[in-house]
């Protein structure tokens, strides 16, 4: 979790979790440090990246406060998509309800009904996005805010050191 070293903590309670298989990279602690105290434009970047996710964080609790279980699965599968790059999603509905904090009961209804009104296919452990533009209608207001605050900070080019 570097969003707390980044910010200057030594420790974080938190874990991250893998969602699926992919490349990744990994750095020390000690050599994150090294290299945002090199580079300022890499601290400014890591910076920006940190507030980016505090807002999809804050969004996160937004969905999870006001909106149903389909409006938040739509929304998770919109951002699952969006990282993946790609229709077809290996999540079974096990995984779905921990994402969405929600029994799995309630995570294959709303899989069910996403997927009556042909925005997903659903078969044992893959989701395969069919109507992205249906998925966010779905969603509703609780898809996109974040997103468009990702994009805002990140269209501008950062000033690289020579």
């Amino acid at each position: 979790m570097g969003t707390a070293l980044v910010l200057g903590v030594d420790r974080t309670p938190h874990s991250c979790m893998v969602q699926a298989a992919g490349e990744a990279f990994r750095i020390g602690a000690g050599d994150l440090h090294a290299a945002m105290d090199q580079s300022p434009a890499l601290r400014a970047l890591l910076l920006r990246f940190v507030h980016t996710f505090i807002v999809q964080v804050s969004q996160t609790a937004y969905a999870n406060a006001g909106y149903s279980i389909e409006e938040r699965l739509a929304r998770w599968l919109l951002m699952t998509h969006d990282r993946l790059e790609q229709d077809d999603m290996p999540l079974t509905h096990e995984f779905m309800s921990i994402m969405l904090g929600s029994r799995r009961p309630g995570v294959t209804i709303a899989v069910q009904m996403l997927e009556s009104v042909g925005a997903i296919r659903a078969t044992r452990g893959n989701i395969t996005l069919r109507d992205r533009e249906k998925l966010e209608q779905i969603a509703g207001q609780s898809y996109g805010f974040a997103e468009k605050e990702y994009s805002n900070v990140f269209q501008f080019p950062i000033k690289r050191e020579r």
